[in-house]
């Protein structure tokens, strides 16, 4: 199965060796909660985030990745953990294009950094398909510690844009870190 997450799969590296020395403690799988805007809570040991009501939220991989998926059709959301790094956005924006590019080739959008909803430093960007179609999204967010959470969107078609586009944005504006 492919992850929606292998978009942001320069996280991995820092997953992976954080589990090799035990820096990630074991942890129990999300929680689910619906609320009343159409949305589910999905509150980890890490983060908290809403995601579209009837979306598969997948189990965690040992490298801090998790993909949500639609009941029915193509398109998916991704959430990555890591941290903490001290690496600037410049250098998390080049790590992640080399994994992105090397999943589908693309053409990436300069990054944008900003503030979230919550306050959390953040950095964005785009990645056009071969086709001219901006079909992937990205928001990274770091807490004052310098963990990251790395939000991901494959976005199905032209058509489905505006929709899925307006479900990234909810799920990066109610994306919260958690303190470690």
């Amino acid at each position: 199965m492919k992850l929606a997450t292998q978009s942001v799969i320069f996280l991995l590296c820092w997953g992976l060796l954080q589990s090799a020395i035990g820096a990630q403690a074991d942890r129990t799988d999300a929680q689910l909660k619906k609320s009343s805007n159409g949305f589910t809570v999905v509150e980890t040991d890490k983060y908290i985030i809403e995601v579209p009501d009837g979306w598969a939220v997948g189990k965690e991989t040992p490298w801090g990745a998790r993909d949500i998926t639609p009941k029915t059709g193509p398109g998916q959301l991704g959430a990555m953990t890591a941290g903490p790094t001290k690496a600037g956005w410049d250098q998390l924006y080049k790590t992640s294009l080399f994994f992105i590019k090397q999943e589908e080739p693309g053409t990436e959008t300069p990054f944008r950094t900003g503030k979230t909803k919550h306050g959390y430093d953040s950095m964005s960007f785009d990645v056009k398909n071969k086709d001219g179609f901006f079909n992937r999204r990205y928001t990274l967010i770091r807490n004052t510690a310098g963990n990251v959470l790395a939000l991901s969107i494959r976005i199905p078609s032209p058509e489905a844009e505006k929709t899925f586009g307006e479900m990234f944005k909810h799920m990066v504006d109610t994306a919260k870190l958690k303190p470690l």
